[in-house]
């Protein structure tokens, strides 16, 4: 299961910010794009929707760029992901609600997955990311 493009993007953008973080730097949109390979436009809308979130800081200008709002650790995959279209595809989730014993025990089992999914990404900081992508054979598998 995969996110949204968008999703994706912004949870990227939001790692590489953790990952090249230091005080007092701002680190600009290109820089990002480049090592996410996320168009600069499309990326300068998710990161301008995280600022509204309160999770990353922009500043417009020669040397403006973006940093988290916060330390990493205090960032979950989860906060990223909601701000940015959710974790799970709209396609993974009923269209509406069913009436019949079936349809509602199908529901019942994406709310499941979901809450699943949900849980397994609010415990994963940015800085757990951070730390993972140093060591890419230490990233566990979060299979479901």
């Amino acid at each position: 299961m995969r996110p949204n493009r968008k999703a994706d993007y912004a949870l990227r953008a939001s790692l590489d910010l953790a990952i090249h973080a230091s005080p007092g730097r701002l680190i600009r949109t290109a820089e990002i794009a480049k090592r996410t390979g996320a168009p600069s436009k499309f990326l300068e809308a998710i990161l301008s929707q995280l600022g509204a979130a309160g999770l990353v800081e922009s500043q417009r200008g020669a040397r403006g760029g973006h940093r988290l709002a916060r330390a990493a650790a205090a960032v979950t995959a989860g906060d990223v992901l909601k701000v940015a279209g959710g974790p799970l595809p709209s396609r993974a989730r009923p269209a509406r609600r069913s009436t019949d014993a079936p349809g509602r025990a199908i529901d019942r089992l994406w709310q499941d997955v979901e809450r699943a999914v949900n849980r397994t990404l609010d415990g994963v900081t940015l800085e757990d990311l951070a730390r993972f992508a140093q060591n890419v054979s230490s990233v566990p598998d979060y299979t479901i």
